[in-house]
């Protein structure tokens, strides 16, 4: 028996050793298949009509659209509001002080960003003044009409990643998702459904930034996330 584990163990190394990291099902990620590339491509293909897109006011005010950053083959998508002052410059979701904060929340339970898939709700940044655009503290919730104009895109973006989990981050993201009027206070930590995907509201990282007390919840989230993914969450982020 003694023999027979060694063995076991050495073929195991060999493996490791010779493989490369996409081959293994690692930290949320579904296992690359035949049809990555197709997905990748598609993706690009749908980020290109994001920088076209003028269906809303939105698209001529913003400098960058902040499509989509991850994993064509996330196991895990994470669904935020709309990009910010630092989102609108770099062209990418979730990069300023609150990306940081998600960044360091995800490897709390051994996710990153190349694992999962990141997103918003809408794709261009939502100013309260439009004219000035370098503005700090600019940022406004994108309005009903903004939604409705972008929301294609992300309904397009999941359909093509189809991820075993969404969790959405704060109010705006978890009404849109649901179609409810709960407040994420009250709606957070409780599992739903959408489009038979199982969905996880919890707060947004911006809110731990204004009410670091809102941490111990977002942890018990993300511990339950974990668990629903199989594998033993890390530390306290």
């Amino acid at each position: 028996m003694r023999r027979e584990l060694a063995a076991l163990v050495r073929q195991l190394r060999r493996r490791v050793e010779s493989s490369d990291e996409s081959e293994w099902n690692l930290h949320g990620a579904a296992a690359p298949c035949a049809g990555s590339a197709d997905k990748a491509a598609r993706l690009a293909a749908l980020a290109r009509q994001v920088n076209a897109c003028r269906q809303c006011s939105l698209g001529s005010q913003r400098l960058n659209p902040a499509f989509g950053v991850g994993s064509p083959d996330a196991g895990v998508m994470f669904i935020g509001e709309g990009p910010g002052y630092q989102e609108d410059r770099q062209g990418e979701p979730f990069v300023g002080k609150a990306g940081r904060l998600l960044d360091k929340i995800l490897a709390s339970i051994g996710l990153s960003r190349r694992t999962v898939y990141i997103a918003n709700i809408v794709k261009c940044h939502p100013m309260k003044d439009p004219g000035n655009p370098q503005a700090r503290g600019n940022d406004r919730p994108p309005s009903p009409e903004e939604i409705a104009a972008c929301r294609h895109f992300l309904d397009e973006q999941i359909d093509l990643i189809l991820p075993q989990i969404i969790v959405t981050l704060g109010s705006v993201a978890t009404r849109v998702m649901l179609g409810t009027e709960e407040s994420i206070t009250r709606i957070r930590g409780q599992w739903r459904t959408y489009k038979n995907i199982r969905l996880l509201p919890t707060f947004h990282p911006a809110a731990l930034l204004r009410n670091p007390e809102l941490k111990k919840d977002v942890w018990s989230d993300m511990k339950n996330l974990r668990k629903e993914l199989g594998a033993p969450a890390g530390g306290n982020p």
